[in-house]
């Protein structure tokens, strides 16, 4: 991955650059960076720099979501589905979602399961804040409780989908885990955007080794801090899965 430019310089500069977060393996960025590393696209990576205005991100995408996606003059895009096909368009001789409708359908439907609004990634982030606000096993490590309520906010702390997160994860993983059986793929007999999804969502339950993702440390403590059931959901499949995906397509030690 290239060093980190400030965002300003990205907002005037051309080509595809992405906003990320230095040191914090956000499961929707490193999706996108494996995704545009599997496809050998050319990303120019920015980060909040001193050089920046406090708002820097915010006047220029409307809010402090990352990632953030910039190709050219288009517009932006932030969400994971559109990212998806924006590299598929800039590199589609190696393809990440299927030809076939039924196949393409699946992984569409997968994915969301996984990164969407109330998916895998969006209840674990519940869970954890949960845990950072207080609602944890005592002793639980979690985000500062001024983080804790800035995410709380913006992401919708509410109340049904806290009570709905832990049973959705499991379900989640389960389905996953019936989805792969005996392959080495979720979809067909190759790599698509699924079992990249997968790989980096599964570092919020299990994350890498601290060699191959040197997160902040508490980072890495948070997403180690996962409940009993949840990383016993986590089924030696699902985890020689993401092993796989990371040693044989995606980089290492994560670029953070």
């Amino acid at each position: 991955m290239s060093r980190f430019i400030p965002i300003s310089d990205a907002r005037t500069s051309s080509g595809l650059r992405m906003v990320a977060l230095r040191g914090v393996p956000s499961p929707w960025t490193e999706a996108a960076k494996g995704i545009f590393h599997v496809k050998q696209l050319d990303c120019q990576y920015a980060a909040a720099a001193k050089t920046d205005a406090a708002d820097a991100l915010v006047s220029w995408a409307g809010d402090s979501t990352v990632p953030v996606v910039a190709y050219e003059k288009e517009p932006l895009r932030t969400g994971w589905a559109e990212i998806l096909i924006l590299a598929e368009r800039l590199a589609p001789e190696t393809a990440l979602i299927p030809a076939a409708t039924a196949d393409r359908v699946k992984l569409f439907g997968l994915a969301h399961e996984i990164c969407g609004e109330m998916g895998l990634g969006w209840c674990l982030r519940l869970q954890m804040l949960k845990l950072s606000m207080g609602h944890g096993a005592e002793g639980a490590v979690g985000f500062a409780p001024q983080v804790a309520a800035r995410l709380a906010a913006k992401y919708g702390f509410i109340p049904q989908h806290v009570a709905q997160a832990k049973s959705r994860v499991l379900e989640i993983l389960a389905f996953l885990d019936q989805t792969l059986g005996e392959r080495r793929y979720l979809i067909g007999d190759s790599l698509t955007a699924a079992d990249i999804y997968w790989a980096t969502f599964a570092n919020l339950l299990t994350p890498m080794p601290e060699e191959l993702l040197p997160a902040h440390p508490t980072i890495r403590a948070i997403y180690s801090g996962a409940e009993t059931d949840l990383v016993d959901a986590m089924t030696p499949r699902l985890r020689d899965h993401q092993t796989y995906i990371y040693q044989r397509y995606l980089e290492l030690p994560v670029p953070l």
